[in-house]
């Protein structure tokens, strides 16, 4: 009879616990009962913004978010850090990976039936315009074009008031910016555009070049002959060439884009005899 007795009061303990404190308390395992870990529920709010512009090769400070915390239980908390990881369809771009480190504190929740409470933007329960993503990304994709699109794993670092340590996934491969098609060439010039100087002169060349995304290289061609070695330098936005012969060249430059779009400036210089 004891050992029936034994098989009785166990399920009833058992379930007396789930009754007072829940399955998700529970999972936690039977001492969170005595020692509560904070319950938290992180929510982003993304705010419009437009890529295009004068200003697209600057941080861009309109690609942000808000990031909203609900605490659900009494024990308060504090945001150590976030944690940034990006990737594209190719995989994990470990460059990419960036902290902000925070400290932010987040009362308890006052309100005992668990309300979630109201984000004001002077209330603890909200941080402000956190950046989605950070100028080396979006250098990075200008980069590597193909690839796309840009993807974030967003992850907070937390220590509760109890002394739990708590890792939680804000978004997951979440997009946070993606390139468009650019069927546009750069736009290029050359200076000095024309000119005229005698044999043995030594010219600087300066491509200058527009382009919707970023430029990737530079080609440059003397009379349709690609450059190289002593007689100057064949990459690169300046170009310098000596002109040891009399006569009327055509200094070509070749400028891509990483999207593939390429287009042409060129410079006509004479070279006269010297009398």
């Amino acid at each position: 009879m004891r050992l029936r007795k034994g098989l009785l009061f166990y399920p009833g303990v058992l379930f007396l616990v789930f009754a007072v404190c829940g399955c998700a308390w529970f999972s936690k395992g039977i001492m969170n009962i005595f020692n509560p870990e904070a319950e938290i529920r992180m929510y982003y709010v993304n705010r419009s913004f437009d890529v295009g512009g004068e200003g697209k090769f600057d941080l861009m400070n309109g690609i942000v978010f808000d990031l909203l915390i609900y605490p659900l239980n009494e024990v308060g908390f504090t945001i150590e850090r976030l944690e940034y990881r990006y990737s594209t369809k190719n995989g994990p771009v470990d460059s990419l990976t960036r902290n902000i480190y925070l400290a932010y504190y987040v009362p308890p929740n006052p309100y005992t039936d668990q309300t979630i409470p109201t984000s004001t933007e002077t209330g603890p329960y909200a941080v402000r315009n956190l950046p989605l993503v950070f100028q080396e990304g979006i250098d990075y994709l200008w980069k590597n074009y193909r690839e796309g699109i840009l993807f974030l794993d967003l992850t907070a670092f937390i220590q509760d008031d109890a002394g739990h340590r708590i890792e939680k996934q804000i978004v997951s491969r979440f997009p946070v910016i993606e390139m468009g098609e650019d069927f546009f060439a750069p736009e290029v010039t050359v200076e000095p555009a024309e000119g005229e100087f005698p044999v043995g002169a030594t010219i600087t060349f300066v491509a200058q070049a527009k382009d919707d995304y970023m430029v990737k290289s530079y080609q440059w061609f003397v009379n349709g002959a690609a450059t190289s070695g002593c007689a100057g330098s064949a990459q690169g936005q300046v170009f310098t060439h000596t002109f040891s012969t009399a006569g009327t060249y055509s200094v070509l430059v070749k400028v891509c884009d990483y999207a593939g779009n390429c287009s042409y400036g060129v410079s006509v210089i004479t070279i006269t005899k010297a009398e």
